[in-house]
């Protein structure tokens, strides 16, 4: 059983959803067969315990029953140069991914940390805040993001952690409450007893810049990631 293609496979069904349901490409159909964007598309395998034990790391996690696969290193620890956690999430994230599975994404993660706060990301410690892949209706649900609170609780433990950033969608599973997303924003606030900043992502800039968004837009987004690095800097690695 390929379960390290799982995601893949998925991204593929995801994509062929997309393309259905946008009507962009002209579709035959017979007057008998069904409607094509009325098929379901959803892959939600369970992997037994003995699949796990048997092809993954053995220190992986097994709370949520309806993981897909595990994200690549999310189980094995490294003590961070600089004690750091960043939470960051990926829908999937390849074996040859490095923090993002997007090569753009990515870049632009790297460049906005290692310019704002002198330090490359690979030396503090980053994690994906869903350890696993899910399928798109399980990704968020709350059960399984407090399952993967236990890591961060260890990694915080074991990195003497002295600060958290949560990027870009991360912090929509952690605080699904608008308003208190929200009130969140622009501050430093303590989570799991630590000074917190929730900070933009990549994809929005990335997304914005291939979109062609008006550059006034595409500045301020890019400004809003600078002053909350700034933030991180001045409040929380400055502050300890």
């Amino acid at each position: 059983m390929r379960v390290d293609l799982y995601p893949e496979l998925i991204n593929i069904l995801d994509s062929a959803r997309a393309l259905l349901s946008g009507r962009s490409v002209f579709l035959w159909r017979g007057e008998n067969e069904p409607d094509p964007v009325g098929i379901s598309l959803s892959f939600k395998p369970v992997i037994a315990e003995k699949i796990v034990h048997r092809n993954l790391d053995r220190n992986a996690c097994v709370a949520c029953d309806r993981r897909i696969s595990y994200k690549k290193e999310q189980f094995t620890f490294t003590k961070p140069l600089h004690p750091y956690l960043i939470l960051i999430h990926n829908d999937f994230l390849g074996p040859r991914a490095a923090f993002y599975n997007d090569a753009a994404e990515n870049s632009l993660f790297e460049k906005m940390f290692e310019t704002v706060l002198g330090f490359h990301p690979k030396t503090a410690l980053v994690r994906e805040l869903l350890r696993c892949h899910f399928s798109k209706e399980d990704t968020g649900a709350q059960s399984y993001v407090a399952n993967c609170l236990q890591h961060v609780r260890k990694d915080l433990a074991q990195g003497e952690i002295r600060g958290i950033i949560i990027v870009g969608k991360a912090a929509t599973f952690l605080f699904p409450d608008k308003n208190e997303l929200m009130a969140k924003q622009n501050s430093v606030f303590e989570w799991q007893g630590l000074p917190t900043v929730l900070c933009p992502g990549p994809n929005r800039l990335t997304y914005m810049r291939e979109k062609n968004f008006p550059v006034e837009q595409i500045n301020a987004e890019r400004k809003n990631i600078y002053d909350t690095l700034v933030m991180v800097k001045d409040k929380i690695i400055g502050g300890v």
